[in-house]
This record gives C-alpha cells, structure tokens and sequence, in this order.
C-alpha cells in the first residue's frame, strides 16, 4: 500500500495548522483570546495565588486558579473565528462577609475580528451569563444575627476591555463589565493596570480591580509574574 496518501494528509493538516500557531505566537500574552499554556503567580489581598492554562492543540485550553484561602476556579477555552468561548466555575468571597460560587458561560469578541480598525488599541467586548448562589449573614429584627442565608441569581453581563502598547515592553489595559440578574441582582466591576514584558515568554505586571454587587463590593491590588511555555 502506498505511503502517499497518508503523507498528503499530513501535509495538508501541517498547512492548515501552521497559521493558526503562527497567528497565535503573534498575539500580546495579555490577549484574552490566545491559546497558550502558561503558569503564574500573583500576589492579592495579602495571600498568593497560583494560575495556570494548558493548550490542547490550536484552539482549546484548560484554565485552573487556586489561592491561599482557599479560592478557586476552574475552566475551559475554545476559540472561534471571531471570539473565544469560555465557562469557568469558582468562589471568591465579599468585603460584607458574603461568599459567592459562579459558573459563567461567555468570551470575548475582538473589534477587529468583525473589521473594526483601532490601530494599536486593541478593543474586546466581554459577554456571557453567570450563575451566582452565595451565602452570607443578614441581621434583621425577627432574625438572629449573623443568620446564614442563600442568595441566588440568574444573570447576564456586558463590557469593554482595551489593550493599548506603550512601547516594546510595555502595555496598559483597562476594562469594565456590567451585571443585570434575576431577584434585583445588579453589579458593575472595574479594573486597569500595566504590565511589563521581561522576554517574549515573562511577563510581570500590576493591576487594580473592583467589584460591586448585590452581594457586596471586593477591591484588589495584584501583582503577578507569569511565564508562556
């Protein structure tokens, strides 16, 4: 039996694949739609963090991130023509004492993918649905105090974020999304920093965040250092 038709299939699928790798080496590592495996720490609130994403071919990836206190999430990432896909599932808890489990599913949409010039400003648009079930105290007159009680909401949400260059080593980001859910569940979350580019696989960075919703507000100042295999 000739070899020849298995070898043009291998040719075919290397030329069909090489872009993609190529496009995908091209991307800034701040770019939420690469698909690249890489492991990081950051520094938030006092306690670390340790994240990491593995690469499954040109277009999936496994995301996981886990810290000190125990807070975690987990997911996965698809990407599409013109946006990547993305669910992920975690807890994180509130300044009110509040702790809140998420499973979120959406992604982002690069402007440029649907022909929106921006030059060197790289415009996202963030979108999806959450799930939120959190649970925290609540005093009120015919209660005990600090009574445990369950909150849920169905919700959707929508935001922008910006990757903007500031030299060959330096990029500024910036972004918002607001959160419209069920039983009057309402949010809004904001966030910016920079990050540094020590080599073209190292990255450190620093970036401030806050979130307020209906189960109470978070801010966060992270430092992070990074590493793209």
């Amino acid at each position: 039996m000739s070899d020849r038709p298995v070898l043009a299939l291998l040719l075919c699928l290397a030329a069909t694949t090489a872009p993609a790798r190529a496009a995908e080496e091209d991307k800034s590592s701040d770019d939420p739609t690469k698909i690249a495996t890489k492991v990081g720490i950051t520094r938030a609130s006092d306690e670390f963090s340790l994240s990491g994403s593995v690469a499954v071919g040109p277009k999936l990836k496994f995301n996981a991130r886990v810290s000190e206190s125990g807070l975690w999430s987990v997911g996965a990432s698809y990407l599409l023509p013109i946006a990547i896909l993305t669910f992920s599932a975690g807890k994180c808890h509130f300044d009110s004492g509040v702790e809140q489990t998420r499973y979120s599913l959406g992604g982002f949409v690069p402007l440029s993918q649907i022909g929106l010039k921006t030059g060197k400003l790289q415009i996202f648009v963030p979108f999806g649905y959450t799930y939120t079930n959190g649970h925290g105290p609540v005093s009120d007159i015919d209660q005990s105090d600090g009574l445990p009680i369950a909150l849920s909401s169905n919700s959707g949400y929508v935001g922008l974020f910006l990757l903007r260059p500031l030299g060959p080593k330096l990029t500024a980001m910036a972004g918002g999304n607001v959160t419209k859910g069920t039983h009057d569940f309402s949010g809004v979350a904001l966030g910016g920093g920079l990050s540094y580019h020590l080599t073209r696989r190292d990255t450190v960075g620093a970036n401030i965040s806050y979130v307020d919703n209906s189960f109470g507000t978070s801010q966060k100042l992270r430092f992070s250092y990074r590493h793209e295999f």
